[in-house]
């Protein structure tokens, strides 16, 4: 196998261990979005600490205070904040419907990239965003419900909630999303000239430290240090964190150190396809003609930012 077949074998990889975290995080949901996030940070911390030492590497002490600030403040964006707001939405929303929202996230670090680091605006941009956008409305929104005098009040009231509550999902994801991709901007320069395994083991334990410190100022949240105790949602959630901090995230790296970045990115982005798929065989989440034209379009609409 030459090194561009290994990493695009290594970028679906990536898409398929991330898929199959997001259905062992649903299927965890005994523990609070917070305690998981905790958990999952935990557990990537210590792994890739000990990566971190087999490799001999070790972490930049003589880095900016600049680029240390810079660091943190991606750690705890991106992992304290973003991680958190994503479990919150897959919890309303469901892994399916996080799928297609999860298309969201290639539009939002271009803008990013655009606002913060000088990257050029092009029409990509644009066409890929509408297609995102329909595609997120076309797949969450319920069709108008046909005027039926026959309908109980309280089976409308229930639809009304649902709508809401669906709402609301979507807000929570696309501004969890929002703060990933603040966060991965960032630490993009810091990245450019820094070994990957230390810088994001740096922001893991931002992460974390941004975690507890929430934890000491809101002693109400501090329930989710629960979820570091053993328990039986332990059996789901383990696997989850392993595949969904860890072993994604090293294949995500080999995809792009060995193969095109735009074939690297192409393959990445199949998540959403392999979670939708996961989602009704797993999960049994209602895959319908209206779920499946959204996530193409979805879909679609981020292949054509990344690509461009």
């Amino acid at each position: 196998m030459g090194p561009r077949m290994l990493g695009e074998a290594c970028a679906l990889g990536a898409a398929c261990c991330w898929s199959g975290s997001i259905v062992l995080f649903k299927r965890s949901e005994g523990i609070s979005p917070q305690g998981m996030n905790l958990f999952k940070n935990v557990v990537a911390l210590v792994l890739l600490a000990l990566t971190l030492l087999v490799m001999g590497g070790r972490i930049d002490t003589e880095r900016s205070p600049a680029d240390w600030l810079a660091l943190i403040a991606s750690g705890v964006l991106g992992l304290t904040l973003a991680d958190t707001l994503i479990f919150m939405a897959l919890r309303r929303l469901g892994a399916g419907l996080l799928a297609i929202v999860d298309c969201t996230y290639a539009p939002t670090v271009v803008l990013m990239s655009v606002l913060f680091l000088g990257e050029s605006l092009g029409a990509a941009l644009f066409i890929g965003a509408s297609l995102v956008l329909g595609g997120v409305i076309a797949a969450t929104l319920d069709r108008p419900s046909q005027p039926n005098i026959a309908e109980p009040a309280d089976t409308s009231k229930e639809r009304a909630a649902e709508v809401r509550g669906r709402g609301l999902g979507i807000l929570v994801g696309v501004l969890g999303i929002a703060a990933m991709g603040l966060g991965i901007v960032l630490s993009k320069p810091i990245l450019a000239r820094s070994s990957l395994v230390e810088v994001t083991l740096v922001r893991l334990a931002a992460g974390v430290g941004g975690q507890l410190v929430w934890m000491l100022v809101v002693p109400s949240q501090r329930i989710a240090l629960q979820a570091l105790r053993p328990r039986p949602e332990w059996r789901t959630l383990a696997p989850a964190a392993v595949l969904g901090s860890y072993v994604s995230m090293l294949l995500w790296l080999g995809g792009f150190k060995w193969a095109p970045a735009s074939n690297a990115a192409v393959l990445n982005q199949m998540a959403s396809v392999f979670t939708l798929i996961l989602a009704r065989v797993v999960l049994g989440e209602a895959l319908t003609t209206r779920r499946i034209v959204g996530a193409g379009l979805a879909i679609a609409g981020a292949l054509v930012i990344v690509l461009a």
